[in-house]
């Protein structure tokens, strides 16, 4: 089953623009930040030559206690919470691609630099199908009492762009 979509043991269907609404419902964020920051990263080819750039765009940020994942609802266990990040691929190219979009971003926490967390919440691979936009999200699993988050945007092996958090609440 398509991951937008909820199972359920009914035999009875839901016909679009009748009454019933069978969707899951998640709650509001605690928090959230508009980022609207575009990168550009190069595509290469199996080669290792540049074929082409796709645009990473961080639209925003969210705190939650709750969130759908794989179709199915995941509540934070308590003293945790999940810092999502939602996230655009624009592909230009005549070709489809994808991308790990969790390569791309790492968070830190409490002023501690040094460790760098990679996202546990993600939809990867991602296809960014030919002259397309791909709306996505990673999220990571943060302590309730964690402060100074800054997100880290840029390629494994090259240079990062800090995003200081600060959350409307």
């Amino acid at each position: 089953i398509n991951s937008f979509f909820q199972s359920t043991s009914s035999s009875t269907q839901t016909i679009a623009g009748s009454q019933s609404d069978e969707r899951f419902e998640v709650k509001a964020p605690l928090a959230t930040m508009d980022i609207h920051k575009d990168y550009q990263f190069p595509v290469v080819d199996e080669k290792g030559k540049e074929i082409g750039k796709f645009t990473y765009s961080v639209l925003s940020t969210e705190l939650k206690d709750e969130i759908i994942a794989k179709g199915k609802r995941a509540t934070a266990v308590k003293g945790r919470l999940f810092l999502i990040v939602n996230v655009k691929v624009s592909n230009p190219l005549d070709k489809g691609l994808q991308v790990n979009s969790r390569d791309y971003v790492r968070l830190t926490v409490n002023g501690n630099d040094a460790e760098k967390i990679a996202p546990d919440v993600h939809n990867d691979p991602i296809d960014a199908q030919a002259i397309s936009t791909k709306v996505t999200r990673v999220g990571f699993a943060v302590n309730d009492t964690d402060t100074n988050f800054v997100l880290q945007i840029g390629e494994i092996k090259g240079d990062k762009e800090s995003i200081n958090l600060t959350f409307n609440q």
